[in-house]
């Protein structure tokens, strides 16, 4: 958020971390304190969420926070088949040929759709602002939004 003054400089609370599945319901989320890197906190997400599910995921997409080398291969070793991360920074010949795939592009468009629901968590489940002290407050606070999310998300699917 924003802070105010001559030269306003970026605070950050905490971050969030979102990963759905093509239903919609949140299958892990994580809150750590400021603002740290993207990248790192994938590959354990995914492990995580195959220790729960039995099996990897068949494709993981995300947006260019987490694209680098280190985590497709992260991921793959994982057991996960296809992965639509765009990379950071300008991309060689060979990773822009792999990014302009029409796969790719579905992929990452599809992502792109799934912003709506961070927005829906903010809005609706409370994500703008925890009422609870602390990282451990904000965590709780953050997990009764999924779980309200999950719970509305599910009903529906149900009929």
């Amino acid at each position: 958020m924003p802070r105010g003054g001559a030269t306003p400089s970026s605070q950050f609370g905490y971050k969030a971390q979102v990963c759905d599945n093509d239903d919609g319901v949140i299958v892990d989320y994580t809150v750590e304190q400021g603002n740290p890197a993207d990248a790192p906190q994938l590959a354990p997400a995914v492990a995580r969420i195959t220790r729960r599910a039995g099996r990897p995921p068949q494709v993981v997409a995300a947006d260019r926070g987490y694209g680098e080398a280190r985590v497709d291969a992260e991921l793959h070793a994982l057991g996960v088949r296809t992965v639509a991360i765009p990379r950071k920074g300008q991309p060689g010949q060979a990773r822009r040929a792999v990014e302009h795939r029409p796969a790719f592009r579905r992929l990452v468009k599809w992502r792109t759709g799934c912003e709506g629901r961070i927005a829906h968590l903010k809005r609706r489940s409370g994500w703008d602002r925890t009422l609870l002290d602390g990282l451990a407050g904000a965590r709780t606070w953050c997990g009764h939004g999924v779980f309200t999310h999950n719970l509305t998300k599910i009903s529906g699917l149900a009929g």
